[in-house]
């Protein structure tokens, strides 16, 4: 879905600007680039200060008065200089914009949307969550004057990437403004747009703002400032953002128009910021000369959203679709249950708690079926889990230590070197995903009690995972809890999990401890990812990528092998296994296969043949 509103005003690269007399500059008004020296070779900062203390303030200036000061410059750098000013005044008179902003310092680029306001575009994307690795776009917003234009790249209906607006207006733009833009738009929009093309010149607000001790995200900066926001999206985030999304994907069109708003007001917001910045920089740089300021926040856009009577070529309207696209689960549960031989799977998830003396969420899940409740004692735990009898247990906590740790306390010896983070949790940061050091200070009692509790279930027999829900959520594309609780447990149902916990109230952690429950049905089926080491033990996460049969990952699959001399017990030890979800096979059944597509005879004798050739070569 592409709109936009029409554009209005001059452009200012349309017409030359060249003064043709002395009298014509004096006349004319100073163009904020004009009023620049770093991009002459070897002019820096210092000199920049220099010569504006020196009373040459624009371009005009250095060329009036060469003649007096060749004494403080010298002659081959003025020559150099008043070159690059004609080079200057070419590409200023033409709009090359790109011209300065491959000389001048990306932190000098807001010269270039000062100059060429009309041809500024003002950025911001909405996506499903912060992770490069996993999330998707889900709004693609601009604003050039007085223009809005809004894309829905995942929304029904939409149009061609290859021929959307957005793309055209971006490409054509002579200045990029953003707010933390490097970090997260322009990486999110390369991902699913590897041939898009930005703007040489690009202001990041997040980082310009700090120049005049503006610091945190926009929200933070839009309250210092005292801008209030539109009726409707006030107190909405990042994260009621992304829940938005998610209520328009559930068939609720109010939620995309206020994600259309939410979006729009991030925009409108970037302009007060660029001409607050920009003027207390001036401000505080009394040195520096006072070019004219272009104030963007008066080229305010608007949103008007398209109505049934609405005519079809009224393109600068948003339209919502009625019906947005709803995405199906890439694997489901009974896509997981059908590739597991265990026709009563049965799994236990724990959303562990640092004491005993606060709630710990579990949830008992055979098949698709899932019963949650509250317990508190680790013995408890164990009573369950023995009741229960279950395959395998995963639980949301730490459940190893970083190499060369010891203890999970601060009185570990090993604290300094070693530190307090597992190879698995810097993974998950490096993809987007955030955790916490199983070691900082709250943490500490969880993990030494997942490590406990753990090492008590696994000498029981009943092996244990550690899952980490709020990773696991991130990847199957749901809302975490702190989100919206509602939409979580949505999203496992439609995942397929069957269970009270959908209709009737539950605890967040009831709802992670089914979540932690769901990665141990993506093990059992071979449907994960391992993140860390053999010496830190794994973090098991979901792997949602494309299966064509379910339980089929040559490298996660474990594999146990026997070898003895006859009536050692090998086939009782086998079929042991066999009980506890082990697909069970013998050494002779591969030299069959073998033997099979040799086109030979299957005898005893050809099979130890075989045999033993093959374990000679």
């Amino acid at each position: 879905m592409t709109v936009s509103a029409p554009a209005t005003g001059k452009q200012i690269g349309s017409t030359s600007i060249t003064p043709r007399s002395n009298s014509a500059r004096k006349k004319r008004r100073r163009l904020p680039l004009e009023h620049t020296f770093l991009h002459l070779p070897g002019i820096g900062t210092r000199m920049e200060h220099r010569l504006w203390q020196n009373g040459f303030r624009t371009w005009d200036d250095l060329e009036r008065k060469q003649g007096y000061q060749l004494s403080l410059f010298g002659k081959s750098r003025w020559e150099a200089w008043l070159e690059g000013i004609e080079a200057s005044r070419h590409a200023l008179s033409s709009g090359d914009a790109e011209f300065f902003a491959v000389r001048l310092p990306t932190r000098e680029h807001y010269r270039i949307a000062a100059t060429f306001p009309e041809e500024t575009v003002f950025l911001d994307i909405e996506t499903t969550g912060l992770s490069l690795y996993y999330d998707k776009i889900t709004l693609i917003g601009l604003s050039q004057g007085n223009r809005y234009l809004c894309h829905m790249p995942e929304a029904k209906g939409a149009r061609s990437t290859t021929s959307s607006t957005w793309m055209r207006v971006l490409g054509r733009a002579k200045c990029l403004v953003t707010f933390n833009g490097t970090m997260f738009d322009i990486k999110f929009l390369l991902k699913s747009y590897p041939d898009l093309v930005f703007p040489s010149a690009h202001v990041d607000l997040r980082f310009l703002a700090r120049r005049v001790a503006l610091t945190g995200g926009q929200k933070s900066i839009e309250d210092e400032l005292g801008l209030a926001r539109p009726k409707g999206i006030q107190g909405v985030s990042g994260l009621g953002a992304v829940v938005l999304w998610y209520e328009y994907q559930a068939g609720n069109r109010d939620a995309g128009r206020r994600l259309v708003r939410y979006n729009h007001a991030d925009i409108e917001g970037m302009k007060v910021i660029l001409d607050e910045v920009t003027g207390r920089m001036l401000q505080d740089d009394r040195s520096a000369p006072m070019p004219h300021q272009t104030a963007f926040a008066r080229s305010r856009s608007s949103i008007r959203f398209r109505g049934k009577a609405t005519p079809a070529k009224k393109s600068h309207y948003v339209r919502i679709p009625r019906t947005p696209m709803r995405h199906k689960p890439a694997v489901d549960c009974a896509q997981l249950l059908a590739a597991i031989p265990n026709s009563d799977f049965r799994v236990v998830g724990i959303d562990l708690t640092g004491s005993e003396r606060r709630p710990t969420g579990w949830c008992h899940m055979e098949g698709a079926r899932a019963e949650t409740r509250l317990i508190r004692s680790d013995q408890e735990i164990l009573n369950e889990i023995q009741a229960v009898k279950p395959h395998l247990v995963s639980i949301d906590s730490p459940l190893s230590l970083p190499a060369g740790r010891t203890r999970a306390f601060d009185d570990d010896p090993g604290r300094i070197h070693f530190g307090i983070m597992r190879g698995c949790e810097r993974t998950l940061k490096r993809r987007g995903i955030n955790v916490y050091p199983c070691l900082i200070p709250s943490m500490q009692n969880l993990t030494a009690r997942g490590i406990r509790l753990s090492n008590q279930i696994r000498s029981t027999g009943i092996p244990v995972i550690e899952s980490y829900p709020g990773a696991a959520q991130d990847i199957m594309k749901i809302p975490r809890k702190r989100a919206s609780l509602s939409q979580l447990k949505e999203g496992l149902l439609a995942f397929g999990v069957i269970g009270d916990f959908g209709s009737t109230k539950v605890t967040h952690d009831e709802v992670d401890a089914v979540t932690s429950a769901v990665v141990g049905l993506f093990f059992w089926s071979g449907c994960f990812e391992a993140l860390g080491n053999e010496v830190e033990d794994y973090l098991i996460v979901p792997d949602l990528s494309d299966h064509s049969t379910p339980g089929v990952n040559e490298f996660q699959q474990r594999v146990v092998g026997f070898s003895g001399a006859i009536c050692t017990g090998k086939t009782t030890a086998a079929r042991q296994l066999e009980t506890r979800g082990f697909t069970y096979g013998r050494y002779s059944q591969v030299l069959e296969d073998l033997l099979r597509k040799r086109k030979s005879r299957i005898t005893r004798v050809s099979l130890q043949r075989l045999g033993s050739r093959i374990h000679n070569e």
